[in-house]
């Protein structure tokens, strides 16, 4: 194929360079994209968490709720697998005993097993067919043993008859003591491999629903959802989604602390689900309007009903602040959030600050806020996150990330390097945009050095155990900033400096030799330095990425380069680049720098960040610094040689398919002045190493035939002043010798 051909397909292959963006991971919330909506956003918290933490676990039971476990190479019910650790090769006795079309058939098919199981077995069978009588009877039998001869089916037994007697309305109120005797004999130490004991919280609360005893059952339901449990949290979900459609329902519930606390967390969580959930993007703009203004208006009917109460016996007042400050009750929020020290109260009264123009009394808040949440809080994946999709809260990490923004937008650049850095587990790419296009270099360098040292301890937000995004590896933050600064530095041509902040034994190897090779470049003779730059530029497109790319725009070494956020594109530059695609021969778009908001920026983030600016500005900006290397490489070297077609040669193919036009330039100047190769028919394409040691040679050779040829041509020129000086010599010495006389 021929070099023009080659760049034509090259063209159409990359017609749209940023084409990349349409596809990928889900990329992580950016705090400092849209600093409005971040500074103003009060996140949703997760009910999962919510309802974990309404009650503190009166037990230390644990609950099992996994119906299947993988065990020898097979799904397996979780019971079978106990029974088979219980008997063996006896098992295939309980599988009999469990198929068996009655009592009476079960209990003949478990002979040879203990009296216990056989008893309890004849039980499960009559309860399989539907015959409680009988089940409870031979339930019964089972708790007739010494207690020494009923280990392991004595606690099913019991569970058993509570369930048998729940079931009936005529005795269900037996059915809550045996719950609470079983919970007893599990807390005294009796084995529970089926999680039994939590499981009865559930069956009791049940009990209770049914009688229209809510805040019991909330009680119930809650123990079980602190233990762990699964169904509980179900449960409670369900309780508060039926109490919000029904006013008599949510005022039981409002005057009950718990169970104003279940309803404040499921609003507080689920707020979307007040809206009419058959609305889609199909529904008229009416029908959206009224479902929006059901959903308010059920939202407004809790916290009427919460104020009808009294503002002084909220429950968890620093929830219900943040559904009222959610729901734009200001002065509700306000009134609520003075009443609490918690995490959330202060953050409350942070954006309330925020609002009302008090960037200083919104700061305190906000320190306030990052102190009293605990580091592990972490309230789950939530997608209210506007156009950027699902977000992990930690309030701790969020509540740092938004100190960063405020500060940066104050024009507090170190201080809002501190913060976002403390969020960088959940947050990398604002603290890496801050890092790396705001502060300076020498801003960076004093930063790092004074809280980020080599294998640094992870700081708060940045342990390895505490999740994020998987951007940036959390256990990894401090030398992903440390590197960072290194390729900042080895743009800034500050080599000796950066060496310092490459971590990775295998990095600084390599970095090493970028930097001989540049230092190379300006020693020697002419061939040496030729041979210097290319190595650079070998280096720099191959381990650019790694040794100068950017972090972010616009090589996203983030992403390994694999993914092109498209710097500061717009939607409407994507469509015109589709737009040019379709039409043979229009130029690409050119591409544009990051775009510093107009508002809540700092004073001179502009500036800063256009000074910071890739050179040039192109997508994989290092291959083109590699292709300037080369070319001067290639400056330097005999046109008519091997060496200076294939550094040519090489410099094309890092382009010829990302850039046609620059490609072409180089194949141009390889025809005007390079040598014939037989491998030029695949210019750019198949490129051979460069002969240094022949170029040399072809120098040397150069020299030589200079030489000769001054020496042939002068010669005439040369005896001609040798006997003009012969002659002269000659006349002052007899010029001397006569006025001796």
């Amino acid at each position: 194929m021929s070099i023009r051909s080659s760049l034509l397909c090259a063209a159409l292959a990359v017609a749209l360079p940023m084409s990349a963006l349409a596809c990928g991971p889900n990329f992580p919330v950016d705090l400092l994209h849209d600093r409005a909506w971040t500074l103003d956003k009060l996140p949703e918290g997760g009910f999962d968490y919510e309802a974990a933490h309404l009650v503190k676990p009166a037990y230390a039971f644990k609950a099992v709720e996994g119906g299947e476990e993988y065990v020898d190479g097979q799904m397996r019910p979780l019971r079978e697998n106990i029974e088979r650790g219980w008997f063996g090769d006896k098992y295939d006795r309980v599988a009999a005993a469990r198929a068996a079309g009655d009592a009476a058939a079960a209990y003949a098919a478990a002979q040879g097993l203990p009296e216990e199981a056989r008893r309890y077995l004849a039980g499960a069978a009559a309860w399989a067919k539907h015959d409680g009588d009988e089940a409870q009877r031979r339930f019964k039998s089972v708790l007739d043993l010494a207690a020494a001869e009923r280990t392991h089916y004595g606690l099913w037994a019991q569970y058993m008859l509570a369930r048998i007697a729940g079931d009936d309305s005529a005795n269900a109120a037996a059915a809550a003591p045996l719950y609470g005797a079983l919970r007893d004999e599990v807390a005294k130490g009796a084995a529970d491999p089926l999680g039994l004991a939590v499981a009865s919280l559930g069956e009791e609360a049940r009990l209770h629903l049914d009688d229209n005893e809510d805040a019991a059952a909330i009680a119930l339901y809650a123990q079980q959802t602190a233990l762990g449990s699964r169904s509980g949290r179900d449960s409670l979900l369900q309780i508060a989604r039926k109490a919000i459609k029904e006013p008599p329902a949510l005022d039981r519930l409002v005057r009950d602390d718990l169970g104003q606390r279940l309803i404040t967390a499921y609003l507080f969580t689920r707020s979307s689900e007040l809206a009419d959930t058959e609305i889609d993007g199909e529904s008229s703009p009416a029908d959206v309007a009224k479902s929006k203004a059901d959903g308010e208006a059920r939202m407004q009917k809790f916290l009427d009903a919460v104020t009808r109460a009294g503002i002084d016996k909220v429950a968890g007042a620093d929830r219900v602040a943040a559904l009222a400050y959610r729901s734009g009750k200001y002065d509700l929020a306000a009134q609520l959030a003075q009443r609490d020290t918690s995490g959330l109260a202060w953050w409350v009264r942070a954006k309330l600050a925020l609002r009302a123009g008090k960037a200083d009394e919104a700061a305190q808040a906000y320190a306030q806020a990052a102190k009293a949440f605990p580091a592990g809080e972490e309230w789950g994946e939530n997608w209210d996150a506007g156009e950027f999709g699902g977000e992990t809260i930690r309030p701790q990490c969020r509540v740092e990330g938004e100190r960063g923004t405020l500060a940066l937008s104050r024009g507090e650049y170190l201080a809002a390097m501190e913060h976002l850095y403390n969020a960088a587990s959940f947050y990398w790419n604002d603290a890496a945009y801050v890092a790396e296009r705001v502060l300076s270099v020498d801003e960076l360098k004093s930063f790092v050095d004074a809280h980020v040292p080599k294998a640094a301890a992870a700081k708060p937000g940045t342990a390895a155990d505490e999740g994020g995004n998987g951007y940036g590896n959390p256990a990894q933050t401090a030398t992903a900033l440390r590197t960072l600064l290194a390729r900042r530095l080895l743009r800034a041509e500050r080599y000796d400096e950066a060496l310092g902040y490459f971590d990775a034994a295998e990095l600084k190897e390599k970095a090493q030799a970028y930097v001989d090779a540049r230092r190379a470049a300006t020693q020697g003779g002419r061939i040496d330095q030729a041979k210097a730059r290319y190595a650079a530029a070998h280096s720099a497109r191959f381990d650019g990425i790694d040794l100068i790319g950017y972090e972010l725009d616009p090589d996203y070494q983030i992403y390994g380069g694999n993914y092109d956020l498209g710097g500061g594109w717009t939607n409407a530059d994507f469509t015109a680049a589709a737009a040019a695609a379709d039409k043979p021969g229009a130029a690409p778009l050119k591409r544009k720098d990051i775009i510093v908001p107009g508002k809540l920026a700092g004073p001179d983030e502009a500036a800063r960040v256009a000074a910071s600016r890739a050179q040039p500005l192109e997508r994989f900006h290092y291959r083109y610094n590699a292709v300037d290397l080369a070319s001067k490489s290639a400056d330097l070297l005999p046109p008519r040689t091997q060496a200076f077609a294939a550094v040519l040669c090489h410099a094309t193919a890092w382009l010829i398919d990302r850039d046609p036009p620059v490609a072409e330039k180089l194949y141009l100047r390889y025809l005007k002045q390079g040598p014939y190769v037989p491998w030029g028919a695949d210019f750019g394409r198949a490129c051979p190493e460069p002969d240094f040691a022949a170029a040399e040679a072809r120098v040397q050779a150069e020299r030589v035939a200079w030489w000769k040829r001054t020496i042939r041509h002068s010669a005439p020129y040369v005896l001609g002043i040798v006997v003009l000086l012969a002659l002269g010599v000659w006349w002052l010495r007899r010029k001397r010798a006569a006025a001796a006389r």
